[in-house]
């Protein structure tokens, strides 16, 4: 039997085949299909089936990561829909927050919101936020929207109320006339997607829910079909943007979840890589073909936020913290109206693709500077099952970039390089010095077709000492899917003074989570021995206007608990700003719940640890530019290393899914886990 991971990037759609018998692990590679996200997929299916003789009754786990949601809100591609509101705040959505995103730019402007103003309708209602009801809903307000928005021909509505977190009661009831005179009409209602406080935060979130949710459920729901037609029995799982695998079912109805669902796999993977090998403190970088992913872990684990921006809207659910800039390797370089060398965020994609490609794309990218400068082997990308056109890089390089700046190739081609390493640079240095962490206390592990290829420079120039290469880094990301626990996380807002709160109003609220999150988990197939529960709550001192999330144990709490919780507030409050207040004035805001539903994890083979020559994997030598000049380099083929082989820089080791750039001044060794660790030595 065989367990099977796809992850659908910008150019390449990465398949990773794990039989479950053997510990085997096989990957493959296939372009992917932007028009058509499920054929690629499909497509890679087939693949695997017909290049390793898997028959699809053999493929018992399926699990994907995905991007369609995330295109569908940076495209703004998704779907027409309306929003009703309380009477009075029909512009939250537009005004959001006063927080300013460039404060001295007095020209900025917000992103527009993704229903527009005349779909967004006034209903007359009002609950407090302590659940009264101090104004019923008027009847004949949504009756009247219903009909509008029928005659309008909108399918899906959404509807988020003053403080329904509170009570959901207007909501429910706004779903249930809808159902009487609006039947064809989706509906999607703030207290069921995030019963949380914040008018802002929950609208903005239930919005981009309802934006993309038909989005990815057809596409969900084709990629079923063409399943059936191959024969797959296997359910199909997702993997969501907080590390967690759901059921396509639920997917198409919390599409939220699934914004960062691709790289949130990349980081799951090579953290659970990294702790097998006792890297508690890494940098992860995903390089791939449109975007570079960077996300930090600490002590073994990822960081993690309940709150994210893309592209200037606001998502408030639990996610891994990754942060995303558009530097990949098919980024294209430019030269912008100051006569400066500029690379991306504009990105070649998979069609055309790079010049190189020879797809029609004719604008000089990373791929194509990386080619020109030796790094890549034109005969043997993806294996040697797709041709590298050099003629075609130098020639898109030397037209744009090399003539208008008065440049020689190979010096414009090492400027595209060095571009996009300092945006990469930057982007590390987002999620570390920027959040008073030391590059040098972390070992930087790549991934991503490309990142291999940069990550031994980027290391050198932020001191990093230590470079980590998975066994398979251009499919890390599909490796990390395999890796994953089913896990949903809930929260509830839960207004509180802790000194006084009555412990049991506290034990009963969880309890309801509880209850709730394993009533998903069966539905998800999960066995309820197997659902592991992890319990925090977000809390302040009184007056504040942000919380700080603290773990609790999951147990029935006395008073005395209560009052414990309050002094380890203040030790978490003091040791993250500098100062704490009196322990009687901590509340509580939100309780929030993540239940894991424990899943076997594939075992990687390791082999014993011998230093020995690495001679065997010698396939020849090749000029690269390193230091300013073209030199004659050796040329390693990574899948006849062993174990305790140890290779000197200037070198360059080549696989299918990836190239490793090792730089003058580096030692290379391979570990028991067949992992490439570079050590930066001078």
């Amino acid at each position: 039997m065989y367990s099977l991971g796809v992850d659908v990037g910008g150019t390449f759609t990465d398949l990773v085949l794990i039989d479950t018998a053997t510990k085997k692990i096989l990957y493959t590679k296939t372009p992917s299909t932007p028009s058509s996200p499920d054929q690629g997929v499909i497509n890679g299916i087939e693949k695997v089936m017909n290049r390793f003789g898997v028959k699809p009754e053999q493929i018992h786990f399926l699990i994907h990561g995905t991007t369609v949601a995330t295109n569908a809100l940076i495209e703004r591609k998704g779907t027409e829909a309306a929003l009703i509101v309380t009477k009075g705040f029909r512009d939250v959505l537009h005004i959001a927050r006063q927080i300013r995103p460039k404060l001295y730019d007095f020209f900025q402007r917000r992103p527009d919101p993704f229903i527009p103003r005349h779909l967004r309708y006034e209903v007359g209602e009002r609950v407090l936020y302590t659940g009264a009801i101090k104004e019923p809903l008027n009847e004949d307000d949504v009756r009247f929207v219903a009909r509008d928005i029928v005659e309008r021909g909108i399918k899906v509505v959404v509807v988020c109320l003053l403080h329904s977190y509170a009570n959901p009661a207007h909501e429910k009831r706004i779903e249930a006339l809808f159902a009487e005179a609006a039947p064809d009409v989706r509906v999607v209602l703030s207290a069921e997607v995030l019963p949380e406080f914040k008018e802002y935060e929950r609208m903005s979130t239930t919005v981009i829910n309802a934006y993309v949710m038909p989005i990815v459920e057809r596409y969900l729901r084709r990629i079923m079909d063409s399943l059936e037609t191959l024969h797959v029995k296997s359910d199909l799982h997702i993997m969501q943007s907080n590390g967690g695998l759901m059921s396509w079912e639920t997917a198409s109805q919390k599409s939220v979840h699934t914004v960062l669902s691709g790289p949130a796999g990349g980081v799951l993977g090579a953290v659970k890589l990294a702790n097998m090998i006792s890297e508690d403190n890494i940098i992860t970088i995903d390089m791939g073909g449109t975007s570079f992913d960077v996300c930090l872990s600490f002590r073994g684990k990822p960081t993690f936020t309940v709150e994210s921006d893309i592209d200037g809207h606001v998502i408030k659910v639990p996610m891994i913290d990754i942060k995303t800039l558009g530097a990949g390797g098919g980024s294209i370089a430019w030269i912008d109206a100051g006569g400066g060398l500029q690379v991306g965020p504009q990105s070649a994609g998979a069609d055309p693709g790079p010049a190189c490609y020879n797809r029609g794309g004719a604008l000089p990218t990373v791929t194509d500077a990386n080619l020109v400068l030796g790094y890549l082997n034109p005969d043997y990308f993806l294996g040697g099952e797709m041709k590298l056109h050099l003629d075609l890089a130098r020639q898109a390089i030397q037209d744009k970039i090399a003539e208008p700046l008065g440049l020689g190739l190979a010096e414009a081609a090492m400027g595209i390089i060095r571009v996009v390493n300092a945006e990469m640079i930057r982007g590390i240095r987002l999620v570390s010095v920027e959040r008073g962490f030391d590059p040098r206390d972390f070992a930087l592990e790549c991934f991503g077709g490309a990142g291999p290829v940069h990550a031994v420079k980027l290391a050198q120039e932020l001191n990093i000492p230590k470079i980590i290469v998975p066994i398979g880094p251009g499919v890390t990301c599909a490796l990390g899917l395999l890796m994953a626990d089913f896990r949903h996380d809930y929260s509830k807002t839960f207004f509180h003074g802790m000194w006084e709160l009555d412990p049991n109003a506290l034990n009963t609220e969880f309890k309801a989570l509880e209850r709730k999150a394993l009533e998903q988990m069966v539905r998800d197939g999960v066995s309820a021995q197997k659902v592991e529960f992890h319990r925090s709550m977000d809390m302040r001192y009184a007056g504040q206007g942000y919380e700080l999330e603290v773990s609790v144990a999951q147990r029935d709490y006395a008073a005395q608990d209560l009052k414990d919780l309050c002094h380890e507030f203040t030790r978490i409050h003091t040791e993250q700003y500098g100062y704490g207040m009196p322990p009687e004035t901590v509340e509580i805001v939100n309780l929030r719940l993540t239940a894991i539903g424990v899943l076997p994890k594939p075992d990687m083979a390791s082999e014993r640890f011998v230093k020995t020559d690495p001679a065997g994997a010698l396939k020849g030598h090749r000029r690269a530019f390193f230091d300013g000049e073209f030199r004659n380099v050796p040329l390693y083929e990574r899948t006849k290393l062993h174990c305790g082989n140890e290779i000197m820089g200037p070198a360059i080791i080549e696989q299918l899914d990836s190239t490793t750039v090792v730089w003058p001044g580096c030692r290379v060794l391979v570990d028991s886990l067949m992992n490439l660790k570079v050590t930066v030595i001078q």
